[in-house]
């Protein structure tokens, strides 16, 4: 049974229960207050000129002086007629003149004259029933009729009559308590029964989507990431269903990316090891053969020994450092300082630098630039270094009597920045990936031509740190095109 209360249904079936216990106490206070109003408002209609057609029998009694005999005598054949009603005599100023009942029964003897007032007035309509003063229960008001009458000689006062004798109130208490209670018992047990049944059943069809609801999620707490809640309503409940299928999805996909990352981590560990592991070896076993050898190795060898040492050397010290370039711009360390520049003066400056390298290889290094081409807005460092990448690439991987060419396009709002070479192009299952860490497209010639695999990761982080994207287009027939956007300065200045 603890259990029961302990759970979400248990909790509303019992505070709806209290609720209509509440709400029948009231009500059922509420209709018996009403139901007394109605018979005193009934009784005060019906009996408003009792008093006056009363006081004409009265009357003949009261010219002189209070003929007590004769009154009294009137008195008990109308309450032989009618038990209901208690007749006084008052002053003007309501005292308590005569009255017909046991002395000892009387506990007030100044009746208020303001609801007598207010019974009297004929400037407006009082609405009905209008409680007086009972002389023989001061701490109840009751419905009474009343009218103006002479006491004497020249001595103005009031015929009162209550309407709801002593006798009257013990036969109410009795027959009419009992019936009432009787009669709200009933109410209250049918109305409990049939709203408390429909209210179970409502409470529980409610709770069952809850229940449902918990079930799921405990599921996906155990680990089935696939579970997910049918949405049927767009109320509060289906509200609550979505937030938790999109949440689920969310969690399902951060679990994916992680395991994902862990994966590269662990893709990331392992090359990194073979490409540091590879020169070190080649730099101990030349150091270890000049040592061991000493005097005997002559000065021309010594020297390529030590050249070979010092192009590992660079390469190690090329590859820590853009694994340091990449770890700061994965982890927004590195941000852009970006600044209006010369496009087309950071290009021919890049080609500039290249030259020499590339009339070593017999490679044909060319730009296309058009007139009047606006600056730009971007970090001109990292720009520098995405061009200076995709140019050493493109040098590096062709062959011999190819040729390189940059090209600027100007376009509405941006400025297109395309590097693109002759050579034989990128296979077509390898294009997916040219961008992620240490992929080799050609990995025995990348290593060899000191390539790290980094470089274009780089490139794809810097471009996307400036708000852009990278496309690369290749094609045996036609070579391989690297392109991505520069915002016009004075357009970037208009999106900021």
């Amino acid at each position: 049974m603890r259990a029961f209360f302990h759970t979400l249904y248990g909790k509303i079936s019992s505070v709806f229960v209290l609720l209509l216990v509440l709400l029948s106490v009231v009500q059922i206070a509420i209709s018996v207050e009403s139901s007394l109003n109605f018979v005193c408002e009934t009784d005060q209609t019906i009996n408003r000129y009792l008093a006056k057609n009363l006081a004409k029998k009265f009357k003949p009694h009261l010219k002189d002086s209070i003929d007590y005999v004769a009154i009294e005598s009137i008195i008990a054949d109308l309450m032989e007629l009618n038990p209901r009603v208690e007749i006084y005599l008052l002053d003007k100023d309501g005292t308590l003149r005569t009255h017909f009942s046991n002395p000892d029964k009387i506990k007030l003897h100044k009746i208020s004259t303001v609801p007598i007032e207010a019974f009297l007035s004929k400037t407006r309509e009082v609405p009905l029933p209008i409680m007086g003063d009972d002389p023989k229960t001061p701490d109840k008001k009751k419905v009474f009729s009343v009218t103006p009458i002479n006491l004497g000689q020249n001595h103005p006062g009031y015929l009162y009559i209550i309407l709801g004798s002593e006798l009257y109130d013990n036969a109410m208490s009795g027959v009419g308590g009992s019936y009432i209670l009787s009669t709200t018992a009933i109410i209250f047990a049918v109305t409990l029964l049939f709203a408390g049944v429909l209210g179970s059943i409502l409470f529980f069809n409610l709770t069952k989507r809850l229940r449902k609801m918990t079930e799921t999620v405990k599921e996906f707490e155990q680990g089935d990431y696939k579970k997910r809640i049918v949405v049927h309503t767009d109320d509060e409940v289906g509200q609550l269903t979505s937030a938790f299928n999109h949440m689920a999805e969310t969690i399902e996909t951060n679990m994916k990316d992680l395991k994902k990352n862990d994966q590269l981590r662990r893709e990331l560990i392992a090359n990194v090891s073979h490409d540091l592991r590879s020169p070190l070896t080649s730099i101990q076993g030349y150091i270890e053969t000049i040592l061991m050898r000493r005097d005997k190795i002559d000065r021309e060898q010594r020297t390529t020994f030590l050249e070979i040492v010092l192009r590992n050397v660079k390469n190690l010290n090329l590859l820590v450092t853009e694994l340091f370039e990449l770890s700061k711009l994965d982890t927004k360390q590195s941000h852009p300082v970006t600044e209006p520049f010369s496009i087309a003066e950071l290009v021919q400056d890049i080609v500039l630098k290249f030259q020499p390298l590339a009339e070593k290889k017999s490679i044909s290094l060319l730009t296309k630039i058009p007139k009047d081409l606006p600056f730009v807005v971007g970090d001109i460092g990292m720009i520098d270094r995405v061009i200076s990448n995709l140019i050493d690439n493109a040098i590096r991987y062709i062959k011999p009597k190819g040729k390189v060419t940059l090209l600027l396009k100007m376009t509405n709002d941006s400025v297109d920045v395309m590097i693109e070479d002759n050579g034989d192009g990128i296979p077509e299952k390898d294009v997916p990936h040219i961008f992620d860490r240490f992929y080799r497209v050609e990995k025995s010639r990348s290593k060899n031509s000191g390539g790290s695999g980094l470089g274009l990761a780089i490139v794809k982080k810097i471009i996307e740190a400036h708000g852009s994207k990278i496309y690369v287009s290749s094609d045996a027939s036609h070579g391989t095109r690297f392109s991505f956007k520069l915002k016009k300065y004075k357009t970037a200045l208009i999106s900021a």
